[in-house]
């Protein structure tokens, strides 16, 4: 290895001293080595986990669970409206009471059948990598889960008369050696639901049947 020189002269007096500045290959190494010392203060990167979206519910999912709501909610309007129309011929002096009450449980089921869907689609989400399986649902309260795929036993698709309707399916995971064995995602695209199955069951191990 050469060492890189620098020549310059300086007069003194008739003559000329020569002079040479060595610069050695250590000190170039050591100044290298420092330049790319990382400080303390750098900023740590983020998970590929963390930086990734949450995949939402395919949107047909509102107009499913809008339906499903009001086939729920209708039966137990109808059996009130009955039981406290019988109950009002019988006892004349509750009338009032039910007259002011009937409005606003309607309005409840009213909100229940047709905003409430909407609010949930949107409290959705999900992201899968090659190791977890993570969802965040809820509305007043939101509620996130982490899967370690390593434990899925096996991934079931669920599709009822309403959901073939749609055009969608629901995603059940079984999983070993947790309090909640089962995750469910719902509102999937028919064929999104049969890839996802596919790649949990790929990455799951060999018990992910």
């Amino acid at each position: 290895m050469t060492e890189d020189t620098q020549q310059y002269t300086e007069p003194t007096g008739g003559s000329q001293t020569r002079f040479e500045a060595v610069e050695r290959p250590g000190q170039q190494l050591d100044q290298r080595v420092a330049s790319t010392t990382p400080q303390h203060n750098a900023v740590p990167l983020q998970s590929a986990s963390a930086q990734s979206e949450f995949c939402a519910l395919d949107p047909r999912v509102i107009k499913l669970w809008r339906v499903t709501n009001l086939i729920g909610w209708g039966v137990i309007l109808i059996v009130s409206l009955a039981g406290a129309t019988i109950f009002a011929l019988r006892n004349p002096e509750v009338m009032p009471w039910i007259f002011f009450t009937w409005p606003a449980l309607f309005g409840l089921c009213g909100w229940l059948i047709y905003w409430r869907p909407r609010r949930l689609y949107r409290s959705w989400g999900y992201r899968v990598d090659d190791r977890v399986l993570e969802t965040r649902s809820g509305l007043l309260f939101q509620v996130t889960r982490l899967l370690p795929l390593a434990r899925v036993q096996h991934v079931d698709l669920q599709r009822g008369p309403l959901e073939r309707t749609f055009g969608l399916s629901s995603l059940i995971l079984h999983t070993a050696g947790t309090h909640e064995a089962t995750t469910i995602i719902p509102g999937l695209e028919a064929g999104e639901a049969v890839r996802l199955r596919d790649h949990l069951v790929a990455v799951g191990g060999d018990d992910a049947v």
